[in-house]
């Protein structure tokens, strides 16, 4: 295990096994440790997507989600008894009101966590919990404050991770949490958590860009391309997530962080940006957005993601004998590979590919941009659903730098009209 040369998708080099050890003991405590509280928005008369909230015993606040009707959703928490409260916020206050209908389940259902399940485990996990939201549905419940006033004062994980202002030197971006994220992620989840940050407080006046890292990253690493956009005109949102965890559990927490940001702020359009295996990630995110949640998604630019995988998480699945969620997500054919093409996403929505070729390493076989297989970059389905295609002389992370980049995402911000997403100078 010490002399395997190339981690995925981010050249994240394997010095010694212990990394490698870490991470499958915290996969295995990871499942004597959580339960998965599932369930799904069966029936929503309203057609709207419906606010869900986790409660302990004594009815206090532990997390909540928004789900769209017959989605599944889903809560990881440590064993106890818990109960579940959806409601349809009508008036959009993210509180519950008493004329809006709402399903209490007292006793919520849970299971052993499973890290990925099949999509037949999936389905049958997603009926343990089944909620109905229909006119009549105004039984007594607990009171529910969702509110981000609420929010902050009484979840102070959410106070300092949820759309709060930071900057690029913020602490929990440094190399040491980096590491915990791809090594530790249980730690990095009780130390730190998902973070959706702002690099200023929010402007409504201001057009989001939800920035994605990759692989062994954080948001740090839009710096440069930060510093090349118009911060008059754009609000920067950083996605932070630890990089070890099975992808599809960060996509779909992205999923939510989006849908919520739409919901309390309602900008009139946002834009997503990835890098490398950021972009498996929010590409599934939006695949998991309801038709309602993606209406005002315009722009979905990648920059050298590897859409078919890479050929060292498949050696990896084969010879370590470790629990590794992320190698098997990021192994060509995966199941997480095959879903992220199977449905495209939405026509309006206009996604720019630009890819490296820089840098090529003869530790892997194919040209490469000294990490990602260039096959892997243009693989034939990303390829069909771009509206532009860029190859750029850069390497897997100097296209970060890249004044070309720079200004190649300057000309797909300035393309855009003044309202919607079709092109200027589209007829």
């Amino acid at each position: 295990m010490s002399g395997w040369p190339v981690l995925l998708a981010a050249a994240l080099l394997l010095s010694s096994g212990c990394s490698l050890l870490k991470l499958d003991k915290e996969m295995q405590q990871a499942r004597q440790e959580l339960l998965l509280i599932p369930g799904q928005l069966q029936v929503s008369d309203s057609g709207r997507s419906a606010l869900v909230a986790l409660l302990d015993a004594d009815s206090k606040l532990i997390a909540y989600r928004i789900a769209a009707p017959d989605e599944t959703f889903y809560f990881t928490a440590a064993p106890a008894a818990y109960q579940l409260l959806g409601f349809d916020d009508r008036n959009g206050n993210f509180i519950l009101d008493n004329d809006e209908p709402r399903h209490w389940l007292s006793n919520a259902q849970s299971a052993p966590l499973s890290v990925q399940p099949e999509p037949d485990e999936r389905a049958r996990l997603s009926q343990l919990n089944p909620l109905c939201l229909t006119p009549s549905d105004l039984q007594q419940a607990p009171a529910l404050d969702l509110s981000l006033e609420v929010l902050y004062h009484e979840q102070p994980r959410m106070q300092s991770n949820y759309l709060q202002p930071v900057s690029f030197d913020d602490p929990r971006f440094n190399d040491k949490n980096v590491r915990m994220g791809a090594w530790q992620p249980l730690t990095f989840m009780r130390e730190l958590g998902y973070g959706l940050y702002l690099l200023a407080p929010w402007d409504k006046h201001k057009e989001p860009i939800v920035l994605v890292h990759g692989i062994n990253s954080s948001p740090r690493v839009w710096q440069a391309l930060a510093a090349n956009l118009d911060l008059q005109r754009y609000q920067l949102v950083l996605y932070h997530f630890p990089s070890g965890l099975p992808l599809n559990n960060s996509a779909y927490m992205l999923s939510v962080a989006i849908r919520d940001l739409q919901l309390r702020h309602t900008p009139p359009r946002l834009h997503v940006f990835a890098h490398s295996m950021g972009g498996l990630v929010a590409r599934r995110a939006v695949q998991l957005l309801s038709t309602d949640d993606n209406q005002r998604l315009c722009l979905f630019i990648t920059l050298s993601t590897p859409w078919d995988g890479h050929p060292s998480a498949a050696s990896g699945v084969r010879d370590v004998p470790l629990d590794i969620p992320v190698w098997r997500d990021m192994a060509p054919g995966s199941p997480y590979l095959q879903r992220l093409f199977a449905t495209p996403l939405p026509a309006h929505m206009r996604q720019w590919l630009l890819v490296s070729y820089a840098g090529n390493t003869r530790m892997l076989p194919n040209p490469n941009d000294g990490t990602v297989p260039l096959a892997s970059a243009l693989r034939a389905a990303a390829q069909d659903e771009a509206e532009r295609l860029f190859l750029l002389d850069e390497t897997h992370t100097s296209i970060l730098n890249s004044t070309r980049s720079h200004a190649l995402l300057e000309r797909a911000l300035s393309s855009l009209p003044a309202h919607g997403c079709n092109p200027a100078n589209d007829t």
